[in-house]
């Protein structure tokens, strides 16, 4: 699925601004069922992940859903220490996920502070 035939030109607009972006190291594109459209990344990673994001992405639109019933969630942004996730997931339409890596600056002069959440 490492091509882009068959795509929509909004899908490949989307994929064309996508990976201008520094540092995007994949892109998954999928409709509002979770079939597949595209994806730039090895196949076993997509099939691992896509369900597990997307189904996260719904149960943070359920919890937005709980806390005011007129919002919705289009958007989720995970963030760990070297790479970045983005999840546009709209009740109707494609679903894009989209992968990069983190280009943060050395941070051997100052150690990184653990954070204990036990109270």
């Amino acid at each position: 699925m490492d091509n882009s035939a068959g795509l929509l030109p909004a899908d490949e607009a989307i994929l064309k601004r996508l990976s201008t972006y520094r540092g995007v190291e994949g892109i998954i594109l999928t409709n509002e069922e979770g079939q597949l459209h595209y994806t730039s990344l090895d196949n076993n990673v997509t099939f691992i992940i896509t369900p597990k994001l997307l189904a996260f992405a719904e149960m943070a639109r359920s919890a937005i859903r709980d806390i005011c019933p007129t919002d919705n969630l289009v958007s989720l942004r995970l963030r760990t220490k070297q790479k970045e996730v983005m999840v546009v997931a709209p009740k109707d339409g494609i679903r894009v996920i989209a992968i990069q890596k983190l280009n943060l600056p050395s941070q051997s002069a100052q150690p990184e502070k653990e954070y204990n959440d036990n109270f």
